[in-house]
C-alpha cells in the first residue's frame, strides 16, 4: 500500500505541474460573485483541472495522523485569527472566504514544493518545453487564425473568441490590426509574463544543445505574438545585457545574429497574417484608454488602503467593492489594480502581508537573495507585478509563482 501511495504522489505531482498553464475548470456563480449584477470571473469559485491533480497529490502526501497533528500549532492559530478578522471586516464575505481558501492552498503547496524541490526541478526539465512549445505555437495559430482554434484546445482551457469579440485584446503593427495571442490564458499579458519567467529560468544551468535553443526561441516567439509591450521591453533589455557581458570579439556578431533572428520571426508572423484587419481609428492597436483606467484603479486602491491600512478591505474584495470607490471617477472598469503590492495591501492590509509572507517562506526569505539567478527571477516578477495583477489573481501565473518560490 505504501508503494501505491508513493507512486500516486509522484504521478499526481507530475500531472499537477503539467496542467498549470491550463484553465479548464467548472465555474460557479453564487450571488456574491456578481458586482452590480455583472458576473465577474475573479470572484467566481472555480474548480480547475489543476485542482483535481493538486487534491490527489497533497492527499496522497499528507495521509496519516502524525502529519495532521503538525498543522495544529501557535503560528497557525495566529494565521487563522487573521483570516477570521479579515473575513469579518470584508464587505463581501463570500469572496473573502473563497480567496483565503486559495491563499491557504498556495501556502500548503509552497511548503511541499520546497521539500520536493529536487524532484520538481527534474520534472520541469520535461515539462517546461511542453509548456513553452504548446502555448507559443497555440498563440501564433490564434493570431494567424484571427481567433480561437477550438476543438481539442478547448480541453486545456482555450476560450472562444475572435478578432471582433467585445473586449478582446488587439494590437496594430505598421497599420495592420491583429489579434494578440492568448494561448490557454485569459489575457495575453498573463501569457507574456508566464513565458518570460520560464524563458529566464530555462537559461539557468542548461546544456546549450538543440533542445535548449528550440525552447529559447519558441518562448521569444510566444512573447512577441502576445503583444505585451512591457514584456517586449524587458526581454529586449535582458538579451542586450546578456550579450554585453560577453567581452570577446564574437559579441557583436552574436548580438547582430540574434537581432536578425528576432526580426525574421516578426517578419514571418506578419507575413502569414491576413491583411483584412486594418483598423482606421484604432490607436496603435492597443487600448488607448489603458493608462487612464490603470490610474483610476490605482487611485481607488489608495483610497482602500487609507480606509483600513492594517486589516485591509477583505481578501479578494478589490473588484467586489470597486464601484463604491469609483463613484466620482467617471470610469467603470471591473479589474483589480494593476500592481500586486497595492492589491495585496488593499485587500489584506499590512498585517496580512506580513503574516502571509511569514507563512510562505518562514525564516528563509534571505536565502532567496543569495544567488544572482534568484534575484533576476524575483526582480522580473516585481517588474511585471508593478504593471499588472496576474501573479495574484490568475491561476496559471499564481501557480507558476508558487513553483518558482518553492524551488529557488
Amino acid at each position: 500500500m505504501e508503494r501505491f501511495w508513493a507512486r500516486t504522489e509522484k504521478i499526481a505531482l507530475f500531472l499537477f505541474l503539467l496542467a498549470i498553464p491550463t484553465q479548464l475548470g467548472r465555474h460557479f456563480w453564487p450571488e456574491w460573485s456578481r458586482v452590480v449584477g455583472i458576473r465577474v470571473d475573479y470572484l467566481s469559485p472555480t474548480l480547475y483541472l489543476v485542482d483535481m491533480f493538486w487534491i490527489i497529490w497533497i492527499g496522497s502526501r499528507l495521509r496519516g495522523n502524525d502529519k495532521i497533528k503538525k498543522i495544529v500549532n501557535f503560528e497557525n492559530f495566529i494565521f487563522l485569527l487573521l483570516v477570521v478578522v479579515n473575513v469579518i471586516v470584508a464587505g463581501n464575505k463570500g469572496v473573502a472566504i473563497y480567496r483565503w481558501v486559495r491563499i491557504i492552498q498556495w501556502i500548503v503547496s509552497l511548503k511541499v514544493l520546497k521539500s520536493e524541490s529536487l524532484k520538481v526541478r527534474e520534472y520541469l526539465k520535461i515539462i517546461l518545453p511542453i509548456w513553452v512549445i504548446t502555448e507559443s505555437l497555440l498563440g501564433l495559430a490564434q493570431v494567424i487564425n484571427g481567433g480561437s482554434l477550438g476543438g481539442i484546445w478547448y480541453w486545456i482551457g482555450e476560450r472562444r473568441f475572435s478578432f471582433s469579440s467585445i473586449g478582446i485584446a488587439q494590437m496594430s503593427l505598421w497599420g495592420e490590426g491583429m489579434l494578440r495571442a492568448y494561448g490557454s490564458f485569459s489575457h495575453p499579458n498573463s501569457l507574456a509574463g508566464f513565458l518570460l519567467i520560464i524563458w529566464v529560468y530555462w537559461q539557468k544551468n542548461r546544456i546549450k544543445n538543440i533542445n535548449y535553443w528550440i525552447v529559447y526561441w519558441v518562448a521569444i516567439l510566444g512573447i512577441l505574438v502576445s503583444g505585451s509591450r512591457w514584456v517586449w521591453g524587458i526581454t529586449t533589455l535582458l538579451i542586450i545585457n546578456y550579450e554585453l557581458q560577453i567581452t570577446n570579439e564574437k559579441s557583436i556578431k552574436r548580438i547582430l545574429g540574434k537581432v536578425l533572428v528576432i526580426a525574421g520571426l516578426v517578419s514571418i508572423v506578419l507575413g502569414v497574417i491576413s491583411i483584412n484587419y486594418r483598423l482606421k481609428d484604432f490607436f496603435v492597436g492597443w487600448d488607448e484608454n489603458s493608462l487612464e483606467k490603470r490610474k483610476n484603479l490605482f487611485v481607488a486602491g489608495m483610497k482602500m488602503v487609507k480606509e483600513n491600512p492594517l486589516l485591509g478591505i477583505g481578501a479578494g474584495n478589490f473588484v467586489a467593492q470597486l464601484p463604491q470607490y469609483q463613484k466620482n471617477s467617471g470610469s467603470f472598469w471591473l479589474q483589480p489594480v494593476h500592481n500586486i503590492f497595492l492589491l495585496g495591501w488593499a485587500e489584506v492590509g499590512l498585517l496580512g502581508v506580513v503574516v502571509i509572507g511569514s507563512r510562505f517562506r518562514g525564516n528563509d526569505w534571505l536565502k532567496l537573495f543569495k544567488r544572482k539567478e534568484n534575484l533576476i527571477l524575483l526582480g522580473l516578477i516585481t517588474l511585471t507585478g508593478m504593471m499588472d495583477h496576474y501573479w495574484l489573481t490568475l491561476p496559471q501565473n499564481s501557480w507558476l509563482l508558487m513553483v518558482i518560490l518553492g524551488i529557488i
